[in-house]
């Protein structure tokens, strides 16, 4: 009888200790294992010295430059003419010639004694002026016929230059971006002749659209808005057509071995920003500090003062989402 009982007390401890050890001790590890902990770090990056091009790409056509209105200077009736439409004329050449009669006083006559005898009958006199082209190229209207009395401002013709430029729209932050800086620009048409260099480009307010005309401003508007445009000369030689197609590459500055950020830390986008400069770890805040801007690419920001190389910044503007930093990096790009 002893050693029956015995024997169960033994095995009922060791059942005992085996489930404490199972199931007892076991959860508690495994919920101290399972506790969720978690440190917030702040996103920094280190200014570095690289290479900034300022390259913008923009969509554009291919338009015919304007005519040229031409008006009369002069007063009077068309007594000669030179040219007719469709001919090829160079800027000073004569197009037609104006006579006008002089308005002058009698001259005085020698006295005679006898009232009844004739007197010679006052000779009219005229001045003639020569109207002459203002451009060159191709007589494109002229409307002008001889014996017809012309006036001071008249348009009597106009002259078609024969050639054609690039034109497009560009966003606000594209403008910025070629803000007084030297552009070049390099053109490739589609579906047309090699790329080409694009010269004399100039910039300018949104252009008014001419419902009669469907050219000069393409139908894809560029992110952020159009609120400008572009136009560059095509140089002689290249085969183009009105309405054509084309991708513009505006080079704005290219800098080597400078100051650089990402777009996404700094506040502002054109000639002053700010950037939060960490001092080290157990700062309790990050120093706000003024810098000057020089070129932009989009990713990278050129720092010309206020900022060294190696030093250690805030990644992200505070308070601005990565994900709405847009084409310059920064919520806000003209007033944070």
């Amino acid at each position: 009888m002893v050693f029956p009982i015995l024997w169960l007390v033994v095995f009922g401890v060791i059942a005992a200790a085996l489930f404490k050890l199972a199931f007892l001790d076991g959860l508690s590890a495994e919920a101290e294992a399972q506790t969720p902990s978690a440190q917030l770090q702040t996103a920094t990056v280190e200014a570095t010295r690289a290479s900034v091009t300022n390259l913008v790409q923009a969509q554009g056509s291919v338009v015919a430059d304007p005519a040229a209105k031409i008006r009369s200077t002069s007063d009077g009736s068309v007594v000669f003419i030179d040219v007719e439409a469709g001919q090829a004329v160079a800027k000073g050449d004569r197009l037609f010639q104006v006579r006008k009669p002089v308005e002058s006083p009698p001259e005085a006559l020698p006295q005679q004694d006898d009232d009844d005898a004739p007197r010679p009958a006052p000779v009219q006199l005229y001045t003639y002026s020569d109207v002459v082209a203002t451009a060159s190229g191709t007589l494109a209207d002229f409307p002008v016929l001889l014996n017809q009395q012309v006036t001071v401002g008249d348009e009597i013709a106009s002259v078609s230059p024969g050639t054609y430029s690039v034109q497009g729209t560009l966003s606000t932050e594209q403008q910025f971006r070629i803000l007084d800086r030297p552009q070049t620009a390099k053109v490739t048409l589609n579906g047309g002749p090699a790329p080409f260099d694009c010269a004399a480009i100039t910039t300018g307010g949104p252009a008014e659209k001419d419902p009669a005309q469907d050219s000069g401003v393409p139908d894809g508007q560029p992110a952020g808005g159009t609120t400008g445009t572009f136009s560059c000369a095509v140089p002689a030689g290249i085969a183009v057509f009105s309405g054509l197609g084309a991708s513009v590459d505006i080079t704005a500055g290219h800098a080597e071995d400078v100051v650089t950020v990402p777009a996404t830390a700094v506040r502002g986008a054109v000639q002053n920003g700010v950037v939060w400069v960490v001092r080290d770890a157990s700062a309790e805040a990050p120093e706000e500090r003024a810098v000057s801007l020089g070129l932009n690419d989009g990713q990278q920001v050129e720092i010309t003062e206020g900022l060294a190389a190696g030093e250690q910044i805030l990644q992200f503007v505070p308070g601005a989402p990565a994900q709405d930093s847009g084409e310059f990096g920064m919520a806000g790009a003209m007033g944070g």
